[in-house]
């Protein structure tokens, strides 16, 4: 996984929302990202790419990408492929080695067209779970609560970075330092995918 795409709603939080369509999120989920971000610059030297592609403008999710320093925030993705030419275009790096976090209908096409696919479960979405399952959209299976955290610790356990990356965390070491400088520079690039916008 060379580049990371996170739906918001649903993977963030449980998927409810407030009347102006305010969400939250959990710090146990950012804390996950960034100990996954810093495992990639442990191997790497270079911050991993990541976007949040959602098909609202969800301001706490925009803040959440801000905060966070992400190089991406993708709104009115109504069709999440729309994502697909300008962050290929921006990162040089092909879709097939990018991993997506999702967990519903919305997410599917994009997820036809990346390499890893990861779809968070949920009990009430049982049916539309395992069509995604059936189509082969789905490499792993998340379990819904704190969902990034679960993705991020599968993710460095399975790519054998885990320990190094907790204890050169831990210790603050001049990795870390030295990721966490890169990170806080990255300017949050925000893109506007309705179908106007991208016509």
């Amino acid at each position: 996984m060379r580049a990371l795409i996170l739906d918001w709603d649903g993977v963030f939080h449980d998927g409810r929302k407030g009347p102006d369509g305010s969400s939250t999120f959990s710090e146990i989920d950012s804390m996950g990202l960034n100990l996954l971000r810093f495992g990639h610059y442990l191997q790497t030297q270079t911050l991993l790419p990541v976007a949040i592609v959602t098909g609202e403008r969800n301001a706490s999710a925009e803040a959440f990408a801000a905060r966070e320093h992400l190089h991406h925030f993708c709104y009115f993705a109504k069709d999440k492929r729309r994502a697909l030419a300008p962050l290929q275009s921006a990162w040089g790096i092909d879709s097939e080695d990018w991993g997506f976090l999702f967990d519903d209908v919305l997410d599917f096409g994009l997820a036809a067209e990346v390499g890893l696919r990861a779809m968070v479960y949920r009990e009430a979405c049982e049916e539309t779970y395992h069509y995604a399952v059936n189509q082969g959209l789905v490499d792993w299976t998340i379990p819904a609560d704190h969902a990034v955290r679960r993705f991020a610790e599968r993710a460095l356990t399975e790519a054998g970075h885990w320990e190094a990356t907790l204890e050169g965390r831990i210790q603050m070491s001049p990795a870390y330092r030295a990721y966490w400088d890169a990170r806080q520079a990255l300017p949050l690039s925000v893109l506007d995918l309705s179908e106007e916008a991208v016509r």
